[in-house]
């Protein structure tokens, strides 16, 4: 970790006895408009609470009295019952705070399987670039319907309002959870991203060496986020199911609670270890569009205008990118596209595992966004593990030159 945590003491609560089934950590950083949605889905949690198989773990770091709070979640308690300890502000953005959170579950409600999720504002990858405001243009003043609420800086995820708007960016991320991977002697079962725009191919690249299942939304998500009463009631009744199959739950329970409620929503299940296959074909993909640039420029325009298009058309879907090429490609990219299309569809044994949406806006999506702007390119692009090993950028930054 880079910046300095704040000890935060030794739990007062008493250590469970044996070893759980699940230990579920909620890293929920409301240092920012969503105080109220904390406390909200902390009585969620409760409607369900932990078990001798499942352990419900919240911190909470809140703008109503700068106080930081650590929980174990019971049946019928909640946020006045089911304080363990609590102590003065924390940074959410600093990764040594995460970390302190993650080992003080392990150390006392071991389990064979653990989930993390990381509660907050989220931006998908985004960086601001060091020397320039780099940020998505704001076109016009938006609705706050979504816990994305553009704040001056944009930068990844688990945002802290009183830490001067600092986040967890990408290489934190990547380094935070490689410590806490070494501290449970092996990779985190389930990542959950309860925020915006954070299943991208470049994030779940980014983390491809600490997590096995990402889940999380390609677009927006509304205020009221998971819905975590369905989600730990099934957790807590069928405390033997692999990190896969409480992926899948997930998504089925966050897209039933927005049925019929006007939303436009997405949710999808990414296995992470075959992120990498899916690099590939983007890269081969990239290769295809650089050498096709000179003669096919128009048709990726209209591939890119035909496509799903989010943060400020800054993010597109992938597979609808894909397809739409797919439509007037010559042969040899066509070849590259039907791979990558292919690699696209969800299931078990794929990279994405499920998916769904609800909304017009998003017919069609697979779950899965990448970066390509409409006009320049934000340089911070270029330190993501992603463009280090994949062509994509070099192709951005020749067609957007």
């Amino acid at each position: 970790m880079e910046k300095s945590g704040t000890d935060t003491g030794s739990v007062t609560g008493n250590r469970a006895a044996g070893q759980a089934k699940w230990t579920f950590m909620v890293y929920m950083a409301g240092d920012n408009n969503l105080d109220g949605a904390a406390l909200r889905d902390i009585a969620e949690m409760a409607r369900a609470g932990s078990t001798k198989d499942v352990n419900v773990l919240v911190q909470l770091d809140r703008i109503e009295d700068n106080l930081t709070r650590r929980f174990r979640i019971t049946q019928g308690g909640g946020f006045k019952k089911d304080c363990l300890e609590s102590f003065g502000d924390t940074n959410t953005g600093d990764p040594q705070i995460l970390y302190n959170f993650v080992k003080w579950a392990a150390d006392n409600y071991p389990a064979d399987r653990y989930a993390l999720i990381l509660w907050n504002h989220g931006s998908g990858w985004w960086e601001d670039a060091k020397g320039r405001a780099a940020g998505p243009a704001e076109k016009k003043p938006r609705r706050r319907l979504f816990r994305h609420a553009f704040p001056q800086e944009h930068r990844s995820i688990c945002y802290d309002d009183t830490s001067g708007g600092d986040a967890l960016d990408n290489r934190e991320l990547r380094v935070v959870l490689a410590g806490i991977c070494a501290l449970l002697g092996r990779k985190i079962d389930l990542l959950g991203m309860d925020a915006c725009l954070m299943n991208m191919v470049e994030v779940a690249y980014q983390l491809r060496e600490s997590v096995n299942v990402i889940v999380g939304s390609e677009i927006e998500e509304p205020f009221d986020g998971w819905p975590y009463a369905e989600i730990l009631t099934r957790l807590t009744a069928r405390p033997r199911q692999d990190a896969a199959a409480l992926a899948r739950w997930i998504v089925k329970s966050y897209l039933l609670s927005y049925k019929g409620k006007d939303e436009t929503v997405t949710q999808s299940a990414l296995d992470v270890s075959r992120i990498g296959e899916m690099t590939a074909k983007v890269d081969a993909l990239s290769e295809r569009l650089l050498a096709a640039l000179e003669t096919d420029s128009k048709l990726i325009e209209a591939a890119w205008r035909r496509s799903p298009r989010f943060y400020d058309d800054n993010y597109i879907d992938l597979a609808c990118f894909a397809k739409s090429l797919r439509k007037k490609a010559d042969a040899e990219l066509q070849a590259k596209v039907v791979d990558l299309i292919a690699a696209l569809k969800a299931g078990k044994g794929r990279a994405i595992l499920c998916q769904g949406k609800i909304g017009r806006q998003v017919r069609g999506t697979c779950g899965l966004s990448i970066y390509f702007p409409g006009d320049r390119i934000n340089t911070a692009y270029r330190n993501l593990d992603f463009s280090g090993d994949c062509k994509w950028i070099a192709f951005l930054e020749r067609y957007r030159s």
